[in-house]
């Protein structure tokens, strides 16, 4: 219900600017819509401390008009109301007073900053003048802030808002914090403000009650009968949709029993299943659900109504909302201009412990990242965690690192300090898994970093695959329950290694050949530097490199996860505000780095010099951005150092371009051989009954000899043009040449064929049938 109006002067638009008495020290006057004095407070210092505030308000009492030393008859008017009007579409902040309203003025331009002045107020202010329009209520971080802000959200909603979201910090903050206030170091206001949710208007279903101490279910007509328990209290944030409006869901947030907050956007199909199954997953991340309620609860999600609604994504990465741009984490926290219009939807509850944060990011600088300084490798591998999200600003495709070197080298020392960008130790995962399994963590860590211990545990019969998986950024396409096609898992990631094996080792075991391809998937680092101590070049003090390394891997366990977010705090506004500029700065440095150090490589070494260009991209960002303590120049010397290491173990390039061109060959037969390849019998000098047959996009021909295939015989066209993308095609001749799979009759490469259905000779390159063994 409305408050009923104060005792007070009757307002009227002032003919004049009000007076700052002697002993004020601040003065903050209210306007009219149109721009006219009608009130204004004052502040003043205390003899003996502290301060005292007063106020006048223009207008008439007992028959006297002035600037009486009263407040307004009436609900307290809100403060800025000439700004209010002169931008109507701005998104509105409402904070507790005026000098924090000053404050958030300049620390939002984009917003109109208004108070009701103190938190008491908040809940009894006239909010008219918001109507349909869009609002944020920033409450101070103490229990009165709390409490105005839960009654300003009824009242705002009965002025009839447009929308409202309640920003809330976390407990790293002051108490009784206030925008006018220094935020702790490295907190971004701006990424807290758009990451916050819209709050929704809810309607409960029939006989359900949301109180303090949980959900509550009574019949209704039978009031005879005790409430039934459902469950601790949880928050219904908003129903979830896909851009397509598809794959709708119910967001919930709760805390577990320490406090911690959680979230999951339920799907509804989950809702038509076993109502077990969505009870024991809240109840597993810490929502107490009574399990002879869980009927109930599934009930009440399945029917409870909200007006709020979020744009739900299936999977962490960038994505783009219409408030613009957003990365999500696995763990669901969003950062970006689109934070606060977007969820994680997952098929299950999930706290992201392998996302959490611990300590700061000054901790993680001071006791992690700052011993990389001289030290290639670690270098290397942290600036290697950071390059996930520049994956698609440079629309480079995902590929891998492997760190190889013997026991108790430091490899494993330099992935955990790369897990500890994002998270806590379990950011580094055992290569003992399968492919299934690795495609589904590659699509919930998708535009991020994925950490392979120990190579050595990996199936040799499954490990070359999975490095092709990897890459190529997509899972085996799979039924579902009915028989159709299940939806595909896919990713963007960096993956980083770690063994005391190379595939190449894993790979003879199975007795299979490692190809040029996934060589250059995954580019082999030797983990010790020559006359380094193990991983390390430099030791900062410490007496060996094992001091060393047994310092960072407890340092990790302390602090974790704050770089990443200061890191896409600064690269999603970059992004947001110049993303050409961005990608141009990004492109520059790449193109800088591969023609220095791999200007003579070949093309499949210049791709991989561009990877390590790209991991150099990102330390010099996080440099930049203040995020690595490192001196300019620190990364892109490592990435140099950790490239000339993988390219004296390649040659020169030449014999490694040689085995990839041939390959390249060998998988083009490999998959259109059958299909794109009219099939001709060479004894008989005619054709076979498959021959007859149309095909489509014609490649060539099969040369077949007692009705096996002799040799290809590939068009010369389709042999440069698609044979040969993306390779030097004089260089790949030479290559199948020098292996000896090139039939070559003279010094033409080409040899002129007589072929059914073609007016005179068909000049073929004839590429021997031994390719595919």
């Amino acid at each position: 219900m409305p408050s009923e109006p104060t005792e007070g002067v009757e307002i009227l638009p002032a003919p004049t600017e009000p007076a700052r008495p002697a002993h004020a020290t601040a003065m903050w006057v209210y306007r009219t819509a149109t721009g006219q004095p009608f009130h204004a407070k004052y502040r003043s210092e205390k003899p003996g401390g502290g301060k005292t505030y007063s106020q006048k308000t223009y207008g008439t009492l007992d028959g006297v008009e002035r600037w009486h030393s009263k407040s307004p008859a009436g609900l307290p008017p809100l403060y800025n109301l000439d700004r209010l009007a002169i931008s109507p579409d701005a998104p509105v902040l409402l904070v507790e007073g005026e000098k924090v309203a000053d404050a958030a003025t300049l620390l939002f331009p984009d917003h109109v900053a208004t108070t009701a002045g103190s938190a008491v107020s908040m809940g009894k202010a006239d909010y008219a003048p918001l109507a349909g329009r869009d609002v944020v209520i920033w409450p101070d971080h103490d229990e009165p802030g709390q409490k105005a802000a839960q009654q300003a959200t009824k009242r705002l909603h009965e002025a009839g808002i447009s929308s409202l979201r309640v920003v809330s910090v976390s407990g790293t903050f002051p108490k009784a914090w206030d925008l006018a206030d220094d935020a702790p170091a490295g907190t971004d206001l701006r990424a807290l403000l758009d990451a916050t949710p819209t709050v929704a208007c809810v309607q409960m279903p029939g006989g359900f009650a949301m109180k303090p101490d949980g959900l509550f279910y009574e019949p209704p007509g039978d009031s005879d009968k005790p409430p039934v328990r459902v469950s601790a209290p949880f928050e219904i944030v908003a129903q979830t949709r896909d851009p397509e409006s598809n794959n709708w869901g119910l967001l919930l947030r709760w805390k577990d029993h320490d406090g911690k907050p959680h979230e999951w956007s339920i799907p509804y199909s989950k809702m038509h299943g076993d109502a077990r199954e969505i009870s024991g997953a809240l109840a597993e991340q810490g929502l107490r659900c009574l399990p002879n309620a869980a009927r109930l609860l599934q009930t009440f999600l399945a029917t409870v109504e909200t007006d709020a609604r979020l744009a739900c994504v299936r999977q962490p990465g960038w994505h783009t909302t219409e408030r613009g741009l957003v990365f999500v984490l696995a763990n669901g926290a969003k950062i970006g201009p689109g934070a606060g219009s977007v969820t994680l939807q997952a098929g299950r509850a999930s706290s992201g412990d392998k996302f959490a944060v611990s300590g700061t990011l000054e901790g993680w600088r001071d006791e992690v990242a700052r011993y990389a300084i001289g030290n290639s490798r670690l270098a290397f591998y942290i600036s290697a965690a950071l390059a996930g999200p520049l994956l698609d600003i440079a629309t480079e495709q995902s590929g891998g690192f492997h760190l190889v070197g013997g026991a108790r080298s430091g490899k494993s020392t330099a992935a955990y300090a790369a897990g500890s960008v994002w998270g806590p130790t379990g950011q580094v995962r055992a290569w003992r898994a399968t492919a299934n399994g690795l495609e589904g963590i590659a699509a919930e860590i998708s535009d991020t970093v994925l950490i392979l211990d120990e190579i050595g545990q990996a199936a040799d019969y499954e490990v070359g695959n999975i490095v092709y998986s990897l890459s190529n950024e997509a899972g085996k396409q799979r039924a579902n329950q009915r028989g159709g096609a299940r939806s595909a898992f896919t990713w963007r990631t960096l993956f980083l290694s770690t063994g005391e094996c190379t595939l190449e080792d894993k790979q003879n075991e199975a007795g299979k050949k490692t190809m040029a391809g996934q060589k250059t998937r995954l580019a082999n680092i030797p983990a010790a530097p020559e006359g380094g101590h193990g991983l390390f070049e430099t030791l900062h003090d410490f007496s060996d490199g094992a001091a060393l390394s047994n310092h960072l891997r407890r340092a990790v366990h302390r602090q974790h996860g704050t770089a990443s977010r200061a890191f896409l705090a600064r690269l999603t506004s970059e992004r947001a505000s110049d993303e050409a500029g961005l990608r141009q700065w990004v492109d520059a440095r790449r193109k800088a780095f591969v023609a220095e150090h791999a200007k003579d490589a070949g093309s499949q070494a210049q791709s991989v010099a561009g990877r390590f260009a790209l991991v150099a991209c990102a330390g010099e960002l996080a440099t930049r951005f203040g995020v690595l303590p490192w001196p300019e120049g620190e990364a892109m010397e490592a990435a140099m150092v950790c490239f000339r290491a993988w390219l004296a173990e390649n040659g020169s390039g030449e014999a490694f371009e040689e085995q990839a061109a041939i390959e390249q060959v060998r998988m083009f037969l490999q998959t259109r051989g059958e299909s794109r390849f009219k099939a001709l019998d060479l004894a008989g000098g005619g054709t076979n009954a498959d021959s007859r047959l149309a095909i489509d996009n014609l490649a060539g021909y099969r040369f077949l000899r007692n009705g096996k295939t002799d040799f290809f015989g590939i068009a010369r066209e389709v042999f440069r043009k698609e044979v040969c993308k993306g390779l030097n095609v004089k260089g790949a001749i030479k290559a199948l040449r020098k292996a000896g799979l090139l039939i070559a009759k003279g010094t033409d490469s080409s040899n002129a064929h007589t072929v059914p259905d073609r007016r005179g000779p068909v000049r073929l390159y004839d590429i021997d049938a031994t390719i595919l063994a």
